[in-house]
């Protein structure tokens, strides 16, 4: 791979690095890059130039680093969807202190171990229910379609309140706004429609706060007078888009993963507790955000020894730190019995995945589940035939035709 230099003798490359030559690895650039040059310029796929960051201690410390902000409104930050998509108030992932802080913490109790734990009988019986429906379909079937995408959205519907039969409007919405290759005037108005849905609901749920996560908040709203009606609508839309979404994506390349990989399955199905380490390895092998985290300089700093300026951007590669031969023992391998505990997949710093603990339960309930009740699961098609979400900013499979042996 060649790096191209500026009239300053910057090594820049001429774009982001897109294409896997293996689709459950991120591209082959990403390890040269980590070895000749770090940190290195980039020109994202809007024309701008951000700085490109690798290694998984410079992924860490960027994370980190107060100086880099979220907020796409920051000057330099390098937008990677297409059009101009502002974030609405309450939309927390896209904030910096002190507003981050406030909305997070507004809705932090929801998704604590100990809530979580009293929410894994909703989910069984959720995910139960959706393989009786896979199961009464003749295979082959598309496992993302059939269990993946209606088993995560009709969980957070659940646990959010918000009505799953709404489900195929909201992912047609988001797959408009977060693939790249969109026309800039769909991609506004996909954003305007969303957000004008999660402003119906949440007036709805207004008049009548429910025993859910929205009525919920909306009631402490009422009292506290905090969060507003605005930033309950971003924490509604973040919320619902963050889990469903993510959730699917590595159901469907988790499967796979499992089936490629045996040993470590039966592993896993012989001792649930290994859940936590299953989960763990599969976000870091899996990394489904393959676009990276977008970040602006405040002011002036340094990352992996190279100097970034106030008003320049930065793209965290969680996926190339998640590969970082310094770090993991042969990186490229799938280890449910790893011992490096380093991953990055959920984040790091104030914007550490808040439904951390969420996603662990979900994934470990739903891969027990669907191994035992169908352990003849198979891919139906050759696998070099499968398709990916390449030019979407979080990576997984469009779809996954299984079959099986009827009982």
């Amino acid at each position: 791979m060649m790096l191209s230099s500026d009239a300053n003798a910057t090594p820049h490359l001429e774009c982001l690095p897109t294409r896997r030559t293996c689709p459950f690895n991120p591209p082959e650039e990403y390890r040269f890059i980590r070895q000749e040059c770090p940190v290195v310029r980039v020109k994202t796929p809007r024309g701008d130039f951000a700085w490109l960051v690798t290694r998984h201690q410079d992924v860490k410390k960027a994370l980190s680093d107060k100086r880099l902000s979220s907020d796409p409104r920051s000057a330099g930050f390098p937008t990677y969807i297409s059009g101009e998509v502002p974030p609405p108030p309450g939309f927390f992932l896209q904030l910096d202190a002190p507003d981050h802080t406030r909305l997070r913490k507004a809705v932090t109790e929801e998704f604590l171990n100990a809530h979580v734990e009293k929410l894994k009988p909703q989910m069984t019986a959720i995910i139960q229910r959706q393989l009786d429906e896979l199961l009464s379909m003749q295979p082959p079937v598309d496992f993302v379609k059939a269990f993946a995408i209606p088993a995560s959205a009709k969980i957070i519907c659940e646990l959010l309140g918000t009505p799953v039969e709404d489900h195929p409007f909201v992912q047609s919405r988001t797959d408009t706004v977060l693939d790249r290759s969109s026309p800039p005037e769909l991609a506004e108005q996909a954003a305007i429609e969303l957000m004008g849905y999660f402003d119906r609901i949440v007036t709805e749920k207004e008049r009548a706060p429910g025993d859910d996560l929205l009525g919920r908040l909306i009631h402490k709203a009422q009292q506290a007078h905090q969060p507003s009606h605005e930033e309950i609508v971003g924490l509604a839309a973040l919320l619902l888009l963050s889990a469903y979404d993510t959730m699917a994506l590595a159901m469907g390349l988790g499967v796979v993963t499992l089936l490629n990989n045996p040993a470590q399955l039966q592993a896993f199905l012989a001792d649930i507790d290994l859940g936590n380490d299953l989960v763990y390895e599969l976000v870091r092998y899996l990394t489904i955000n393959h676009a990276g985290l977008p970040r602006a300089a405040l002011e002036d700093t340094e990352i992996g020894g190279q100097q970034i300026k106030a008003g320049e951007g930065v793209l965290i590669m969680l996926s190339s730190a998640n590969r970082d031969e310094e770090i993991f023992e042969q990186p490229d391998v799938f280890n449910l019995h790893r011992r490096e505990k380093t991953q990055l997949g959920f984040g790091h710093g104030i914007h550490k995945c808040l439904g951390m603990h969420f996603a662990r339960a979900e994934l470990t309930i739903a891969f027990h589940a669907i191994f035992t009740r169908i352990p003849s699961l198979a891919i139906a098609v050759p696998q070099e035939t499968l398709t990916y979400r390449d030019e979407m900013v979080l990576y997984g499979l469009k779809a996954l035709p299984v079959s099986w042996q009827p009982a």
